[in-house]
C-alpha cells in the first residue's frame, strides 16, 4: 500500500547493517531479518520469467493482455521489473545527505518504535496504521523506505506445491477462485514486490489519495485501461504471480463484462475486502 504524504524522519536511527554485497539494507527486522532476506532473495526466478513474458507482449500465455491491454505497455512493464531485479538506486529519495547519490531501497520492519525512531506527518505512526489497516506494507511516495508491517510475517514466503495449484478461473469472463486454493498473490516474495513496484513508479503510482485510487481487486485491476494498470503496482504483482504458478486463464478485457459499470466495480472491490478469493489483498 502507499500513501501520497510526507514525514519528517530522525537520522540517528538505530538499525542492523546489513552486509556490503547487499543492493538493499533491511533494519529493525531483529530475528526477522534473514526471512526478509531469503523473501528477496526468491524475487529472482519469477522476475526473471515476468521480464521474459513481458517481451511477448499480448501473446504471452501468462494474462499480459488481461493486465496490461496492449503491447505498448511492454517496454513500461519490463523496464519496472528489471529495476525491480537490479535494486537500482534512485536520487532525490528522503531522506537525500547527498540528492545526486542513487540510493537503493531499504526495507524497515514496523514496530512500536518505528513512530519515534523515524517521525512521521501521517498523524499516526507506521505501527498504528499497520495495525488498523491490516496491511502487508507501506511505502510514501519519495522516501527511500519500505515499510514492513507485522502481518507481512504472517505470510508464507513464496507458492509451495505443483505449478497452478493457486492459478485463479474465469466464469462469466470475470477472475474467480475457490477460497481452498488461497490467494495468489499472498506471499512474501510477491508483497516485496509490490511494493518496490510503488518505489520505482515513485509519484506516477496509484495510491490512497490518488484519482483513481490504488485497485487490489483482480477484476478492477482488469478494468484498468493501459496507462492506468501501468500506474497500479497490484497489475504487475498479479502478472509476475500468473507467470511464476505458470497461469494460463484470464479475462478477456476487451469482451463484457469489461468495461465494468460503476456498481460491478464496487462489488468486486467488497468482495475483495471480505473474502478468501484471490482478489482480496
Amino acid at each position: 500500500m502507499a500513501l501520497a504524504c510526507s514525514f519528517l524522519i530522525s537520522l540517528s536511527a538505530a538499525a542492523e547493517i546489513t552486509p556490503q554485497n547487499r543492493k538493499y539494507d533491511i533494519r529493525d527486522c531483529s530475528t526477522f531479518t534473514d526471512q526478509v532476506e531469503v523473501a528477496l532473495d526468491l524475487r529472482k526466478e519469477p522476475l526473471d520469467a515476468a521480464i521474459s513474458a513481458a517481451k511477448q507482449g499480448v501473446r504471452s500465455p501468462h494474462g499480459f493482455q488481461a493486465w496490461f491491454k496492449d503491447d505498448a505497455a511492454i517496454p513500461k512493464v519490463t523496464e519496472i521489473l528489471k529495476n525491480i531485479q537490479s535494486m537500482k538506486g534512485l536520487r532525490r529519495l528522503i531522506p537525500y545527505p547527498n540528492p545526486w547519490i542513487a540510493q537503493p531501497p531499504v526495507f524497515v520492519c514496523v514496530n512500536e518504535s518505528t513512530f519515534k525512531r523515524y517521525g512521521t506527518r501521517l498523524g499516526k505512526d507506521p505501527y498504528q496504521y499497520c495495525q488498523e489497516s491490516g496491511a502487508f506494507g507501506l511505502y510514501l511516495f519519495g522516501w527511500r523506505y519500505l515499510f514492513l508491517c507485522e502481518k507481512f510475517f504472517t505470510l508464507r514466503t513464496a507458492p509451495l506445491g505443483p505449478p497452478t495449484k493457486y492459478c485463479p478461473h474465469i466464469i462469466g469472463n470475470r477472475f474467480t477462485v475457490p477460497a481452498e486454493l488461497g490467494r495468489l498473490a499472498d506471499f512474501q516474495t510477491y508483497v516485496l514486490i509490490h511494493e518496490m513496484m510503488h518505489f520505482y513508479l515513485g509519484k506516477d503510482s496509484l495510491g490512497w489519495r490518488t484519482t483513481p485510487k490504488e485497485a487490489y481487486a483482480s477484476n478492477v485491476c482488469v478494468n484498468f485501461d493501459m496507462k492506468t494498470s501501468l500506474r497500479n503496482p497490484m497489475n504487475l504483482q498479479y502478472f509476475v504471480a500468473m507467470v511464476d504458478n505458470k497461469c494460463t486463464e484470464a479475462p478477456n478485457p476487451f469482451l463484457p463484462p469489461f468495461p465494468l459499470p460503476p456498481a460491478m466495480v464496487v462489488e468486486e472491490q467488497q468482495r475483495s475486502n471480505s473474502s478468501g478469493t484471490i482478489d482480496a489483498f
